[in-house]
């Protein structure tokens, strides 16, 4: 009997040493979860996905008559643990503790894969998404002083004659904000930061490019300092949900419904990726229901893959055009883009002082001050993005086209 116990001890541990190594080799860290609130980018291997995403985690979008209070089954059916809910979207966002380990592992990504189309089938679940990371859309560019073309182009000089946009608030989901700049810490109504870093009122902008795109929408104007904004008399709700790297789905569809439930009348979305999401859908819908128009940056891709959320026909999607009114190289085109306006070497506010930066980042802000002005004169979403389009100055062959849309922002000619 001491014989066979010890033989039997041995073979044991022999068998759990090749399972450690196995595991190992594998990238898969069973007895590790990871820490909540850690998240990890990469690109996967998993042809679903296709695109940078949270490590380890899903967003589970439940049917219409589904209360997120059920996601506790979830917990106990799957072994997943709920992260973030997010009621207004009806979703919330799981992940996977055993699916811990290195990035990249395609152990680990064929096991998300498994788990996503398991909860597809699960009779509560309406869909369920890779939680993507969106980029911002900027080019940056050497910093220096220079004529605010953008503005002057569409002419919104013009415009203030009849619109200043009182009392609107727009709301911008970006990397935050300076605070402190001069131009900007008397246009801000509210701020809220949704990434996992930083506590709910740090908004500081690591990256500048929020601080870029407020400017341009809403710097304070006729202030004998700076540069002027779009929208002078608008104010900015400002929704920190874009890090270093970007921003995920999850924080960047709370940051859109917090300003559409903060009174957003218009929401600019400087951002974007090549994958659809229904949460983040939802929250574009969810804002235009709320009476907010949506604008967002086409993309910097050059070429005529959707770029999302720009590409959801409840969104404003905005193309980039140069000085010379033509569409600016690397802009992305399609028929789904709306409309189109200045976004090369656009001066605005930056953490410290101004600078130029280009992309269809800088064009989508341009919008946003143009839609806040006609908000201020009492117009509706569906009038807003109607006045925009109607107005807008035909560029390429007559008519509407996949590089200009409806043709560059004419904000003289929309405000009268």
């Amino acid at each position: 009997m001491a014989a066979f116990t010890r033989r039997t001890g041995i073979y044991l541990a022999a068998l759990l040493g090749a399972m450690i190594v196995l595991m190992l080799a594998s990238g898969v860290s069973w007895g590790q979860p990871h820490k909540k609130g850690s998240r990890r980018t990469e690109r996967t291997a998993d042809a679903a996905a296709g695109a940078p995403h949270a490590a380890g985690e899903l967003i589970v979008n439940f049917k219409p008559a589904v209360s997120t209070r059920r996601a506790g089954t979830l917990e106990s059916s799957y072994g997943v643990r709920v992260e973030k809910d997010l009621p207004e979207l009806n979703a919330v966002v799981i992940s996977a503790p055993k699916m811990g380990g290195r990035i990249g592992s395609e152990a680990r990504e064929r096991a998300l894969a498994r788990l996503k189309q398991d909860l597809q089938r699960n009779p509560l679940v309406e869909s369920v998404d890779y939680n993507y990371l969106r980029k911002p859309s900027f080019i940056p560019n050497d910093p220096r002083f220079g004529q605010q073309y953008g503005l002057k182009k569409p002419g919104f000089p013009r415009a203030w004659n009849h619109a200043l946009g009182h009392g609107v608030r727009i709301g911008v989901v970006d990397s935050g904000i300076d605070a402190s700049h001069p131009d900007l810490r008397s246009k801000i109504a509210a701020r809220k930061n949704f990434t996992f870093f930083g506590g709910p009122s740090d908004t500081t902008d690591q990256i500048g490019h929020g601080t870029h795109v407020a400017g341009i929408a809403a710097a304070a104007t006729d202030n004998a300092r700076g540069v002027a904004g779009g929208c002078p008399d608008c104010k900015l709700l400002v929704a920190k949900s874009v890090g270093r790297f970007g921003g995920y789905d999850s924080d960047i569809s709370q940051g859109i419904v917090w300003s559409a439930n903060h009174g957003a009348k218009v929401i600019n979305l400087s951002l974007g990726g090549p994958r659809s999401s229904t949460t983040l859908h939802r929250a574009v819908r969810y804002a235009s229901r709320k009476g907010a128009l949506v604008v967002a940056a086409a993309g910097n891709d050059g070429t005529n893959r959707r770029n999302y959320p720009a590409a959801y026909p409840e969104a404003l999607a905005v193309a980039a055009t140069n000085s010379a009114d033509r569409r600016a190289s690397f802009s992305s085109y399609g028929r789904w883009v709306d409309v189109a306006a200045p976004g090369v070497d656009i001066l605005s506010t930056y953490p410290g002082g101004y600078r130029k930066l280009t992309g269809t980042s800088m064009a989508s802000p341009e919008v946003a001050g143009l839609a806040g002005l006609l908000a201020g004169e009492g117009l509706t979403e569906t009038q807003i993005r109607s006045r925009i389009l109607h107005t807008a100055k035909d560029l390429g062959p007559a008519g509407r086209d996949p590089r200009y849309g409806a043709g560059r922002i004419n904000a003289a000619a929309a405000t009268k």
